[in-house]
């Protein structure tokens, strides 16, 4: 080490010179430069919004935050750079006494850039996908302005592979749904959305409307039963289509009866007394009705909204005035309802045969065999229907050899 004043050489422990008495000025505290130089990294030139949570719904975040980060560092050095050096008139005068504090100043500045890089790295979340992420992204987006939802869709899946139960990407993919028309998928995600966030009222309401305009009423009642909140079963309640009443018991009497069927909320009531389904042959209730003497009735009600969906039914079997005796003879010669009704099905159905009171029904799916008791099976409960095309035979008997006539449907059931 020389003094700057005279060059005399001066050991490391001199505190001045001892031929010209200039005081040795003392080394640089690396340390204390290095966290300096880091505190006006990363407090005066911080890129802007980022704070170490995640940028995925930032509208204006910059593309690349690491080439941003290092731009931001190589600005910084080069203009400490520029500051120490001189004009070309002052260079070779000045070059000697500064030649010690720019190698400092370029070996701390140097230090402090990799030192920041680091820093930045090190306070990324675990496993930060933070470029694969926004990508996917911006790409369903774009998709979904090209109106191209079936890649939309696909980003929206992958998306959602990071992260299963994001209320974001889920919402997402419930639009993308909405948009293509893609009822099945977008009850699905909405059934998700209700699972990750059980009080998300505009989830219910969405899934609300898709039940009620395929006049699924099975599944508006299920989603009432459990709904979460006073909110959400106040708003699902508008859905629902009661159930019409019967206010007199079925059963056996003597002597005629009036029926009378009510409906709490003032819906349409359409019935039927031959078993049949109100639905396609019902007559619209105005009136209690006659239940006369030495008849058999087999009443099937059913309550209609505003929006002509229909609720479940109501069904009770009366017999009027009619002893043992006569009654197997009606029996004899009343077909047994049988639901649904002959047809082809997407889904596999529950058939179910509607039994009078203290009979029995049997069934079989053999065609080349004129059914009976003996070479039938016994019903017990819902019949479940087999794949591809069938025939079903259908029989009512009272247990002393008196039958209905037979009834046959045929059902189509194509997954």
């Amino acid at each position: 080490m020389k003094c700057s004043k005279c060059g005399m050489e001066l050991s490391a422990s001199s505190q001045s010179c001892s031929r010209c008495g200039e005081a040795v000025s003392k080394g640089f505290n690396y340390s204390n430069m290095e966290k300096e130089l880091l505190h006006t990294v990363w407090e005066e030139e911080t890129v802007p919004d980022f704070s170490g949570s995640s940028l995925l719904y930032r509208q204006n975040a910059f593309d690349n935050p690491k080439k941003e980060v290092m731009r931001v560092r190589d600005r910084n050095q080069m203009n400490q750079m520029n500051q120490l050096q001189y004009t070309q008139e002052d260079e070779e005068t000045e070059e000697f006494k500064k030649q010690p504090l720019k190698l400092a100043v370029s070996l701390i500045a140097s230090a402090a850039v990799f030192a920041g890089t680091a820093f930045f790295l090190q306070t990324l979340p675990s496993g930060y996908s933070y470029d694969q992420t926004e990508t996917e992204y911006q790409n369903c987006l774009s998709m979904m302005v090209k109106e191209d939802y079936d890649q939309a869709l696909k980003s929206a899946d992958l998306l959602l592979q990071k992260e299963s139960d994001s209320l974001e990407y889920l919402a997402l993919k419930n639009t993308i749904c909405e948009k293509s028309g893609d009822i099945k998928t977008q009850t699905k995600v909405l059934k998700q959305i209700i699972a990750a966030d059980k009080d998300n009222y505009q989830a219910y309401e969405k899934l609300i409307g898709i039940y009620a305009a395929a006049e699924n009423q099975e599944e508006i009642v299920k989603l009432a039963d459990h709904a979460p909140n006073s909110a959400i079963s106040a708003m699902l309640e508008e859905y629902l289509i009661e159930t019409p009443y019967l206010e007199l018991t079925p059963g056996l009497y003597d002597a005629s009866q009036t029926l009378v069927i009510t409906s709490e909320k003032g819906n349409s009531i359409y019935y039927t007394l031959d078993g049949t389904s109100p639905q396609e042959k019902g007559v619209l209730y105005t009136a209690p009705l006659s239940l006369e003497q030495d008849r058999f009735y087999s009443v099937r009600a059913v309550c209609k909204n505003e929006s002509g969906a229909y609720g479940e039914e109501a069904a009770g079997e009366y017999q009027i005035g009619i002893d043992a005796d006569r009654n197997s003879m009606v029996t004899a010669v009343s077909q047994p309802q049988v639901y649904p009704d002959s047809g082809t099905y997407s889904s596999q159905q529950s058939i179910t045969i509607d039994v009078p009171i203290g009979y029995q029904a049997y069934y079989s799916w053999s065609v080349q065999t004129e059914l009976t008791p003996e070479n039938g099976t016994l019903y017990t409960g819902g019949i479940t229907m087999p794949q591809g095309s069938s025939q079903l035979s259908v029989i009512v008997t009272d247990g002393n050899g008196n039958c209905s006539e037979v009834k046959q449907l045929n059902y189509t059931y194509q997954p």
